[in-house]
């Protein structure tokens, strides 16, 4: 366990961005913790929905019937679950109660994959969670046993806080690309039934789990919680929307549409993020985000009702965290412009 413990500290120390990370933690795991498929996704920490996806042995388009099963059919070890108790790990033979063929996923999306024994985790630091992990194994081999089990709850707080730090790590946001909302309406089995111009042209550059996440999440009624922000592939936070398309559907229209939007994400999305990153208090948070918009320190001291002194006080404290100098620099590095390595907390 030390060994596999320091190794894979070693490789979160690397500043490497999501994907990269998460493939270098599979293939050292894997040295311990054999599997036969993993899928591991990263997680917006307040909606618990998958932003992005790493796999292997996973067969392509399988990722809107897992949203499905992950969101709308009662089961054990759901991500969700694991992390809102602190269970952190579950085997699906263990949490099943010895009868894995109780399991709803066991019986409709293990057998893609041929898998017969499954271990889930989630990747949590300071009550967040960051990252979600599905390993499978085939039938002809082993179930996964308790010790694989301890192996991979103790990275839970190192490879949070890692995919926690490349959350803001990024390519340089370009200022080419669409502006407005997309819009994308698919049916009950993810299928999407019209898009327009500019959905396209977003989902291009994101993961297309990111869209079954929230369409699964609409369709299961979770309201404001159907939302993720998400970094796409130039740089850009983009925010996704969805929500049920209501009243009796017309002859032929299949049922359970459901409507997403697409657009970039409003400042306050940014800043939230960024608090959670780097540790702002609430004050520093709304320092920053006013700085993103623009104002001078007098402006801002008008409108949060301090002195000038004051938020020049909590701006040093600002630029210390994201390590930068200026005004300049912070806004970038907000916004995501590598200009140099940082080291969140």
């Amino acid at each position: 366990m030390d060994r596999l413990h320091s190794d894979i500290e070693r490789i979160c120390r690397q500043g490497l961005d999501t994907r990269a990370l998460r493939s270098q933690v599979m293939a050292r795991l894997e040295q311990d913790v054999a599997y036969d498929a993993f899928c591991f996704g990263t997680i917006d920490p307040w909606t618990l929905l998958l932003t992005d996806d790493v796999s292997d042995g996973i067969p392509p388009g399988s990722g809107a019937l897992a949203s499905h099963h992950e969101h709308l059919v009662p089961d054990v070890d759901k991500f969700s679950d694991l992390a809102r108790t602190g269970r952190t790990v579950g085997i699906l033979s263990h949490s099943s109660g010895g009868d894995p063929g109780l399991s709803a996923r066991f019986r409709s999306v293990l057998p893609i994959f041929d898998a017969r024994h499954e271990l889930r985790a989630v990747f949590m630091a300071d009550g967040e969670c960051w990252g979600a992990l599905a390993m499978f194994r085939h039938g002809d081999r082993a179930d996964f046993t308790p010790r694989e089990a301890s192996l991979v709850r103790a990275l839970s707080r190192p490879v949070a806080t890692a995919l926690r730090r490349a959350s803001v790590n990024g390519p340089e946001p370009t200022s080419s690309g669409p502006t407005g909302p997309g819009v994308v309406v698919s049916d009950a089995e993810g299928r999407t039934l019209a898009a327009n111009d500019t959905a396209r042209r977003w989902l291009d550059e994101i993961s297309v789990q990111a869209l079954h996440e929230v369409s699964a999440a609409a369709r299961a009624g979770r309201g404001e919680e159907a939302y993720l922000r998400v970094r796409s592939r130039t740089g850009r936070w983009l925010s996704l929307w969805g929500s049920p398309l209501d009243g009796e559907p017309h002859a032929g229209a299949p049922a359970g549409m459901v409507s997403v939007s697409i657009q970039p994400t409003p400042t306050a999305g940014i800043t939230e993020i960024l608090t959670l990153v780097y540790a702002l208090t609430a004050r520093e948070r709304e320092i920053l985000q006013q700085v993103i918009s623009g104002r001078s320190s007098t402006g801002i001291a008008s409108v949060l009702s301090m002195s000038p002194y004051t938020v020049q006080d909590h701006l040093k404290s600002i630029f210390s965290k994201f390590g930068v100098r200026s005004r300049g620099e912070l806004v970038a590095r907000a916004l995501g412009i590598q200009t140099m390595r940082i080291t969140p907390h």
